[in-house]
């Protein structure tokens, strides 16, 4: 038995050793450009390029992209995680006509995303004077019915009983959608958030087609295409931009996971 779990120990460390060796190259990459010696030649081409004025020779450095991605990110996973609560709760507990036919129409948008309507999508947004702003960036991607269907069968599986209660205590919809419906979902927002933070992060084509001519709203994924992945910007842009999604996967874990275990109970 010892030796078994030796084995399966073997395998698994083999197994992250393997999948970890291309992030571990692309961190030690600025060591083939001949800037330093050693790792203090790496952290000083990091150090050149996150504070760097001139990076693509408009004022940008990585800094600044790196809080451009955040509030792009962090205000997509926001308001999704927000609006696709208020929708699910609306579907379940409302009497609305036909919700199967409105969680159709809520859901259409996975089926198309903004990739395929792009056009329409960039016309909208000109029309509504949004070009070139963070509001432009973030509102097109809201538009989606992942989190409206994940919430809705979370929703779903909550006791009646529990619903019962707060109608007898003469809580009304407000009151029975804070104090009951937000608590017994939020290990699952957690979940959510994070998921569309890193879909928000890694958005590229619509941040590119929206900031026509602002060249200070650069994301860090746009960053990384303008600067090129083969030389020693672009890599560490690269590095850059796995640091948020990782660092907070490695906060939040433990409490997603626990999260979504007491949820499928």
């Amino acid at each position: 038995m010892k030796s078994a779990n030796i084995t399966d120990h073997a395998i698994l460390i083999a197994g992250c050793a393997l999948m970890m060796a291309p992030v571990g190259l692309l961190i030690l990459a600025p060591m083939s450009f001949g800037t330093g010696d050693g790792l203090r030649g790496v952290f000083s081409v990091y150090e050149q390029v996150l504070f760097a004025e001139d990076l693509f020779s408009n004022g940008v450095n990585a800094s600044e992209m790196l809080i451009n991605s955040l509030i792009v990110a962090g205000g997509i996973a926001l308001l999704s995680t927000v609006f696709s609560l208020l929708a699910a709760y609306a579907l379940v507990c409302f009497r609305l006509p036909r919700p199967e036919l409105l969680l159709l129409g809520l859901l259409l948008p996975l089926f198309f995303p903004i990739e395929t309507r792009i056009l329409p999508t960039f016309l909208v947004t000109n029309n509504l004077g949004l070009l070139n702003t963070y509001t432009g960036m973030i509102l097109p991607i809201v538009a989606s019915g992942l989190g409206t269907l994940i919430f809705r069968q979370v929703i779903l599986q909550l006791p009646e009983d529990v619903f019962e209660a707060a109608r007898i205590d003469g809580a009304g919809p407000f009151k029975t959608f804070r104090d009951i419906v937000i608590p017994l979902c939020f290990p699952m927002t957690g979940a959510l958030f994070i998921l569309i933070f890193v879909i928000g992060w890694n958005q590229y084509l619509w941040p590119l087609m929206i900031t026509t001519t602002s060249e200070e709203h650069y994301t860090i994924v746009r960053g990384i295409e303008r600067a090129g992945i083969a030389g020693r910007a672009g890599m560490a842009l690269a590095v850059f931009a796995m640091l948020p999604p990782v660092a907070l996967m490695l906060l939040a874990q433990r409490r997603i996971m626990r999260g979504l275990a007491s949820t499928l109970q």
